[in-house]
């Protein structure tokens, strides 16, 4: 999985983000699924932080972990079959990981977001991917 890090021209976020820290820090992000045919690593100490303003792109090969990556820290991988097995899911200082299913929910949507791999029915076409970026 390659990551590619790159400030975009966003609108500012409408809700002002307390401290100096990143909004979202991933530190040794392990996942992993036990198959038939023994363990899958999915996502093997994956690490990266995004700041205010920021947007972080996760680019690489399929089946190289991005999506498992991206619902891991949106907390809606389904487990089982999936395990987190190592690391952290910071946002805003808070660890996603020890948060209760009604804590995720209150954020999820309103102050983190995912586009699904398929972007047609995340994104409108008619409008820039940054205007819908921002947006959130």
């Amino acid at each position: 999985m390659t990551t590619i890090d790159k400030t975009a021209h966003v609108p500012a976020p409408r809700e002002s983000v307390s401290g100096d820290g990143p909004l979202l820090d991933v530190r040794d992000l392990h996942v992993e699924f036990h198959t038939r045919d023994g363990v899958a690593k999915a996502v093997n100490g994956v690490n990266y932080t995004v700041s205010a303003g920021e947007t972080l792109a996760v680019l690489g090969e399929s089946g190289s972990g991005k999506s498992v990556t991206a619902q891991t820290i949106m907390g809606i991988l389904d487990m089982p079959p999936g395990k987190i097995t190592q690391g952290e899911i910071l946002f805003r200082g808070q660890d996603m990981l020890k948060m209760s299913n009604e804590e995720r929910r209150k954020i999820r949507g309103r102050k983190i977001a995912m586009i699904f791999q398929d972007a047609l029915s995340s994104l409108n076409p008619v409008l820039s991917v940054g205007y819908q970026l921002g947006e959130m």
